[in-house]
């Protein structure tokens, strides 16, 4: 289950330049060699042992491709069809964007606000935090999952929005200051949906039914908040199962386990929609039907922080560029599902992307879709996309020589890279994203986003580091030097820490002379150290802090998307 956000390219298009961009000329391309070329992108999963994917392609108002390939049950065997039903995670986040804007349309709230104005019961940090900031992701407030996860809860647990509520209502300090920093946190949609249910008097859900689904005929559509509801035509969601001790001799087929998601929050994801229901919303940016013009070119309009720095996140939606178009679009990811809905404004083409198993790489694929449709030269695309480069054969040394831990030059944000199964891994906050090496420093990440990590080695000016990037973007992780402690030295962090912003503590112990966070639910797993005072366990940081008197007195937690949240020892 990913809580992980990756950088996007820089571009905002505004609605109103749509207008009068010009469609690209009738595509002179033999319509079945391009739906063959799109039927080899995904020939490994057009099976019937296999979950995939459902893909559309929509030019001007036409969906000029529809296909499914692979299962949408595998227990019952249902293939993947126009009206296959998907969880489209993060995606959805444009759609609760969109309801805030009817709202404010209507005159009942402004982006504006203090969003304590709808939330009292929200704390007061002393800078006010705005919907506008919700929505841009510039608030500064904690991820509401990761809390929920750092709590004690687990993926398959059941949540509610009250638990959510606590959670963020609980919390003392932000990540950073309103407006200072943009970091992805799905609190801000999560809260947002919360206003539009106080302000409208109307669940989110029965909201967006009746402003956006009902009026485009997206019959196939809605916002599920009871993952116990039944929803006509679903996938269901795989995850690659670990190797079974009961399985025959030589059984090399793959095996899937269930990755459905038991949270029930709305806003920030669990909208279910259909390929042919998203055409509909797409062709709303060309001709609106729900919203003006002006709304749906502010949804497009990229934000700035308060210093006048431009971010890449407008409301809902990320603009950038691929391979010189301008491109708006957004991905999602939860529990096993995996989903993409890109857009070239410019040439009146779309394309979409639900996948119903966790190592799908939906934005690849629709990025390839692309090319094709889109008739770019053979020649470009091997020149800038790393996508059409095969992947390289590595020996298990030249993988391992990568293994560690990388922390950000500039956020101190943590990432893992792990070998194992002959393959290398990015772990990030109890998720992990394969690496296919394009040759023996450059590495290619899929999903949740396209991003190529290139390793350099040691120098005597420079330790060992990982350049991550995104489009043009890029950030160096800098190798973290670990160090040893003795058995002693370790006994020194073990006791109780009561985290007041949990509503829990956490005990370490030192067990077969490691520490450990001991949890009853779960198996202990050892903290691995880092520098002194701070550990780590999967992409979670602990730094303990030590008082006047040299004794450690409390423990910080760092998760990504959580910053610094205090513990204090018992």
């Amino acid at each position: 289950m990913s809580v992980a956000g990756w950088l996007a390219s820089t571009l905002a298009l505004p609605l109103l330049a749509l207008a009068t961009a010009h469609a690209a000329p009738p595509d002179t391309a033999d319509p079945g060699a391009l739906e063959a070329a799109t039927d080899a992108i995904f020939a490994q999963w057009n099976r019937r042992d296999t979950p995939g994917c459902g893909v559309a392609v929509y030019r001007d108002d036409a969906t000029v491709f529809q296909r499914g390939y692979g299962m949408a049950s595998l227990e019952l065997g249902v293939p993947i069809g126009a009206r296959t039903v998907f969880d489209i995670g993060s995606t959805s986040k444009q759609f609760t964007a969109a309801s805030v804007l009817l709202l404010a349309q209507d005159g009942k709230l402004s982006l504006d606000d203090d969003i304590r104005q709808h939330l009292p019961e929200m704390p007061d940090y002393g800078r006010r935090i705005t919907i506008r900031q919700l929505l841009q992701h510039t608030s500064g407030l904690r991820d509401y999952i990761a809390l929920l996860i750092l709590g004690g809860a687990a993926f398959d647990d059941q949540a509610t929005d009250a638990q959510a509520l606590d959670a963020l209502t609980r919390q003392r300090a932000l990540n950073f200051p309103p407006g200072s920093e943009h970091l992805y946190s799905n609190s801000g949609y999560f809260l947002a949906g919360q206003i539009v249910e106080r302000v409208s008097g109307q669940s989110l859900p029965a909201f967006a039914q009746q402003r956006i689904f009902a009026p485009l005929g997206m019959h196939d559509t809605r916002f599920r908040r009871d993952h116990a509801e039944l929803v006509p035509g679903r996938a269901m969601a795989y995850a690659r199962a670990e190797a079974s001790v009961d399985a025959p001799p030589h059984d090399t087929a793959t095996r899937y386990r269930l990755d459905q998601p038991h949270w029930d929050q709305v806003g920030d994801g669990s909208m279910h929609t259909t390929t042919a229901d998203l055409l509909r919303w797409d062709r709303n940016f060309y001709e609106p039907k729900v919203g003006t013009a002006a709304m749906l070119a502010q949804m497009q309009q990229a934000g700035a922080l308060d210093d006048g720095k431009r971010i890449d996140y407008g409301l809902g939606l990320k603009m950038g560029e691929y391979r010189g178009l301008a491109t708006v679009r957004h991905g999602g990811a939860w529990g096993g599902y995996r989903a993409e809905l890109l857009r070239f404004p410019q040439r009146h083409l779309s394309v979409a992307t639900l996948c119903n198993f966790a190592e799908a790489q939906p934005q690849r694929w629709a990025e390839r879709i692309a090319d094709l449709w889109l008739g770019l030269p053979p020649s470009l695309a091997q020149d800038s996309a790393t996508v059409q480069r095969k992947s390289a054969h590595l020996t298990p040394a030249q993988l391992q020589q990568w293994t560690g831990v990388y922390r950000h030059a500039e956020s101190g944000d943590l990432r893992k890279i792990v070998h194992a199964d002959g393959r290398l891994a990015l772990h990030h906050f109890d998720d992990e994203f394969i690496l296919r090496p394009l040759g023996s420093t450059e590495f290619e990440l899929s999903a949740p986003s396209v991003a190529t990590l290139r390793f350099h080695e040691r120098t005597r000016d420079r330790p060992r580091r990982m350049t991550v990037t995104t489009g043009d973007r890029g950030g160096d992780y800098l190798a973290v030097d670990v160090a040893a402690p003795t058995a002693d030295e370790l006994q020194a962090y073990a006791g109780r820490y009561r985290c007041d912003e949990l509503g829990r503590d956490y005990e370490f112990e030192l067990v077969d002379g490691a520490l450990q966070q001991l949890d009853p639910r779960f198996p202990a797993v050892a903290l691995e150290p880092l520098e002194r005072d701070r550990f780590v366990q999967g992409l979670l940081s602990y730094r303990f802090h030590r008082g006047a008197d040299g004794r450690i007195d409390g423990v910080a937690l760092d998760a990504g998307r959580v910053r610094d949240l205090a513990c204090s020892r018992l």
